[in-house]
């Protein structure tokens, strides 16, 4: 059905632009320096037509350079692109086979009426994670221009990877139980719909083509506050609508005069009042099923250039976290992906009005306009670069690898952004009886607050040889389609990542004893729990064996403590402190501290399992507490050289001397339970 509809419009525009050629030919459109059309009624200019080809440049045709595409109409992916009806087709067939993972709203209506659907993707049964705190949300907003098909089809692989995966026991499973993935798939449905019935066809200029592929804006009639028609025959209306990228409030009407935002014909025309568009105010809408106050980032996609345009709000720790992220997703496709912080006229210091912008100032979460491919334009893929917003149209063939690399990106923002990785449970038992000897887990007690539950609690002895068997809240490493660890793309991480050991800090000299967790063997894939099996996730728990060396200097019971380095596949570090829950607030995280107890955004090493070591194994436990070398906090340096010849150099040393003797009487302190 759709490959006789495209058909017969090729064949009514063909002939119409045959007619334009005879009628106009020698004419032309008029720019200004901004790149504008400043004659875009006049006759030669608004009412030419082109038609895209594959070689044939002459006359009225412009070569590509490859096969111009064609949508198909289809629910699943294609080598190419899907048409309107097809992808809301597919969206909704996803919402209605997967009614516990998935829930659809309409969310506004577009100036034709057509319906605007945001759906949530997770455990629609309840809006909790695992351990029963409120779900964080990420959203992601597409079709924002309707000649960028790229989007809506990224989106769509995006949608169609976190439901094929929600129960994937890894990480599809992981992101469904625990964040509120909100997507709205196509904003500018009515652009998008009259781009994809003209998939030939433009208008105007080669080098600044208009209408038909080209529209870039919503249908607004500025002068009747109707629709434009659809009809490029009727060319008063060619350059109308208005651009949704420059009509949101935060920096709109800024860069007025170089970017053409209030001329009704201008390519970015942003409307004559903020948030005029109905589209607008459904991606406002879209945004409360996060909840708002849940939301952790946001992208919008965009195409080309292959770059992130990441608004900085002025907010330390919010622009902070928020550049850390774009790097860490940048990297993980193989492709180039720029900082878009590298090319601040695009940006502006205050914003443009983009959706990106309003997100940013709005909720003070990580939001950014993701352009996606190609890099430069068609000849990126052998295409011609002799017509303008040539990269626009991506090749076919470029379509199902295009969506892959956007969907691993937002995949590992999801992840990153759902919630640092923490110890959630321990075990050590005996190696050769398997008799536990310490097992303890973080209990949700109420608010955000834990507690860590100790069940078993008994001596481990000199000599002795046990195994420690360690679970936390994530999946904590990425395996290939064959099971094995490997880094994900553009991360640091791997099966070889990590420390553990166990310290004793009262027993002179200090003894530790290296535990083996970097190695990817140590990662359980199995189900099961401890001792040999992940506890909820794959990867979400490690096992490795140790010996406690039998020459210690004890007569009694001394504390011990587990002290444990590791990062998630995302190079996140451990929340230090289980015993707060991590959220987010005013753009940053709070309750995620280091080994300090300081509470800021990059966490450190958990020191809070404490377990004992004694001569004989029913010895009883110490009352006493250990603490981790990296959480010692170290003396203040020693005091600079007396100057010589001066008076009062004793004096200073002295200070210096008593300062340290108070910093290492406050590790030895710490260390026997005193704090």
């Amino acid at each position: 059905m759709a490959g006789s509809v495209n058909r017969s419009f090729l064949t009514r525009l063909g002939v119409m632009a045959g007619l334009l050629v005879s009628a106009n030919a020698g004419a032309q459109c008029f720019f200004d320096q901004f790149g504008e059309i400043v004659n875009p009624f006049d006759p030669g200019c608004g009412d030419v037509q082109f038609t895209y080809t594959e070689n044939d440049n002459s006359g009225m045709n412009i070569a590509l350079g490859f096969t111009p595409p064609v949508t198909v109409a289809s629910l699943t992916a294609v080598d190419g692109f899907r048409e309107y009806l097809s992808l809301h087709a597919q969206h909704q067939a996803l919402m209605m086979a997967n009614p516990d993972e998935v829930n659809g709203s309409i969310v506004g209506q577009t100036l034709s009426g057509r319906d605007i659907w945001a759906y949530q993707l997770g455990d629609t049964a309840d809006s909790l994670t695992v351990d029963g705190l409120p779900e964080p949300a990420v959203m992601v907003n597409t079709g924002t221009h309707a000649r960028e098909w790229q989007a809506p089809e990224a989106s769509t692989e995006l949608f169609e990877t976190l439901v094929e995966n929600k129960a994937d026991g890894s990480v599809g499973q992981y992101l469904a139980e625990n964040l509120n993935v909100v997507i709205l798939p196509v904003l500018n449905i009515d652009g998008f719909v009259q781009t994809q019935s003209f998939p030939l066809n433009v208008m105007a200029d080669p080098g600044q083509p208009r209408d038909g592929r080209m529209r870039r804006k919503n249908l607004r009639n500025p002068v009747t506050l109707g629709l434009v028609d659809s009809n490029l025959s009727t060319i008063g209306d060619n350059f109308w609508g208005v651009d949704l990228n420059r009509n949101n409030a935060v920096g709109f009407g800024l860069n007025n005069g170089s970017w053409g935002q209030g001329r009704e014909t201008s390519l970015i025309f942003r409307s004559l009042s903020v948030a005029s568009e109905p589209e607008i105010l459904a991606l406002q809408n879209g945004a409360q099923l996060g909840p708002e106050d849940r939301l952790r980032m946001y992208t919008d996609i965009h195409a080309f250039t292959q770059i992130y345009f990441t608004p900085l709000t002025g907010n330390t720790r919010r622009d902070n976290i928020t550049v850390a992220l774009m790097n860490h997703m940048r990297v993980a496709s193989p492709r180039i992906y720029r900082d878009g912080r590298d090319f601040p006229d695009q940006v502006g210091n205050q914003g443009i009005g983009t959706t990106s912008d309003y997100f940013a100032y709005t909720y003070q979460i990580p939001s950014w306009t993701l352009e996606t491919e190609p890099l430069n334009g068609a000849q990126d893929y052998g295409g011609t670069s002799t017509h303008g917003h040539s990269g626009f149209i991506l090749p076919d063939s470029q379509v199902a690898r295009m969506r892959d690399d956007i969907t691993n990106m937002m995949r590992l923002g999801f992840y990153r952004q759902a919630a640092p990785p923490r110890i959630q449970a321990v075990q050590i038992s005996e190696a050769a009886t398997g008799n536990v000897v310490y097992e303890a887990s973080w209990v949700t007690a109420g608010g955000h607050s834990r507690t860590l539950a100790v069940t078993s609690n008994s001596a481990m002895v000199p000599g002795g040889d046990y195994r420690l068997w360690l679970a936390f809240n994530k999946p904590m490493r990425w395996r290939d389609d064959i099971g094995n660890i490997i880094r994900y793309q553009g991360q640091t991480v791997d099966g070889a990542t990590g420390s553990a050991q166990l310290e004793l800090p009262t027993v002179t000299g200090e003894p530790t004893v290296s535990i083996p967790i970097n190695t990817a063997s140590a990662w359980l894939n199995q189900p099961g729990g401890a001792p040999n099996g992940y506890l909820r996730y794959a990867d979400d728990a490690l096992v490795a064996d140790f010996t406690i060396q039998a020459n210690l200097d004890i007569s009694d019971a001394v504390p011990a403590v587990l002290s444990i380095s590791n990062l998630d596949f995302s190079d996140a570090k451990l929340d230090a402190d289980p015993s707060t829950a991590v959220d987010w607030s005013n753009g940053a995280w709070i309750n995620y501290e280091d080994q300090f107890g300081v509470a800021g955004d990059l966490g450190g090493v958990d020191c809070t399992l404490q377990v004992f070591v004694a001569p004989n194994s029913g010895d009883p436990p110490t009352a006493g507490t250990a603490i981790c070398i990296a959480a010692v906090v170290p003396p203040p340096p020693p005091p600079p050289p007396p100057p010589s010849g001066g008076g009062g150099g004793s004096l200073v040393w002295l200070l210096g001397l008593l300062l340290l003797m108070i910093g290492w009487s406050f590790r030895d302190n710490v260390s026997a339970g005193k704090r």
